[in-house]
């Protein structure tokens, strides 16, 4: 137990230090959370919700500058599965009680793509391209199952902690489907 509340700290401080290193502060715990909602859950809520965000252009960049098929093809299927994620977390992020724009979605954070990254992505076609977004999306799913191990293990609400296991074995999926289209990209299969 005392590990699940360290761990719960520990994801409540990273997220509030990718705050802090773009200038911003936030309460630990946001002041008005609706009952059954822990600080552990809104902050695991907000910052996945961010986190997809954030990799949306990410993804749809692969649709003209992948010379892979299979790459752009799975960029294509994440965009679309990840909106409708966004939309779960968004819904749970109101019945929690928090109303207005997601304060993280503007921060670079571990697995965020950043708007350099993005910027030097524009720039790049075929196997370039492709090995860039790779790893950038490699960072953005490995944190997504980071994070959602996090909420699973520490969080209050069952519904998120739910939503959090699934997340996790969806990404978790994800990435070996990135590691199969990577290897065959590269002649590594």
């Amino acid at each position: 137990m005392a590990l699940l509340r360290v761990l719960a700290s520990w994801m409540a401080a990273a997220v509030l230090a990718g705050c802090a290193q773009q200038g911003q502060t936030f309460d630990a715990a946001p002041p008005s959370v609706a009952a059954g909602f822990s600080a552990t859950d809104v902050a695991w809520l907000q910052l996945a919700d961010a986190l997809h965000t954030r990799a949306l252009p990410l993804l749809a960049l692969a649709r003209e500058r992948s010379g892979d098929r299979s790459l752009a093809d799975l960029a294509v299927r994440l965009a679309d599965k990840h909106e409708t994620v966004r939309g779960r977390l968004r819904a749970l992020l109101l019945r929690a009680g928090m109303r207005g724009e997601n304060p993280h979605v503007q921060h670079d954070m571990p697995g965020m793509p950043t708007s350099d990254d993005l910027e030097a992505l524009e720039g790049m076609r075929g196997d370039v391209f492709d090995r860039r977004f790779a790893a950038l999306l490699r960072a953005y799913l490995d944190q997504l199952v980071l994070v959602a191990d996090g909420e699973r293990r520490s969080g209050g609400a069952a519904e998120v902690r739910e939503l959090a296991a699934a997340m996790g074995r969806a990404h978790a999926a994800e990435l070996a489907e990135l590691d199969r289209s990577v290897g065959w990209a590269h002649g590594d299969r």
